[in-house]
């Protein structure tokens, strides 16, 4: 690969790409990754289209692997805030129990003394 190449592509500006395609519904998406995909083949030879093929499904299926450990891991840490919340709050109900019971021991202590 020519590296004056490369870094032409690297330094460029892909955002502005990207919000437009972000910008567009599911039906407009599906039509344009469709269109670009006729507008690239018919130049293409049918090895090429099959290796720029598998590329671009390369990336797209890297991508969502780093989106699903992503997810995973967000899960997780909120099952786990959700299990200390939950052990949390049972451990509070527990000590305003036990309070509750030695108010209870300590009026019960001085009715026996007054007696």
């Amino acid at each position: 690969m020519v590296n004056d190449a490369y870094e032409d592509f690297m330094s460029q500006d892909f955002s502005c790409l990207a919000d437009w395609i972000y910008s567009l519904n599911a039906y407009e998406f599906t039509l344009v990754a469709t269109l670009i995909g006729f507008i690239i083949a018919p130049s293409l030879s049918i090895n090429q289209q099959n290796s720029l093929g598998n590329f671009f499904e390369q990336i797209g299926q890297t991508l969502l692997t780093i989106t699903s450990q992503n997810q995973t891991i967000k899960h997780k840490k909120k099952q786990f805030s959700t299990i200390n919340t939950d052990k949390e709050t049972d451990l509070e109900v527990e000590i305003e129990r036990i309070k509750a019971e030695l108010l209870q021991l300590r009026r019960d202590s001085l009715m026996n003394d007054n007696i």
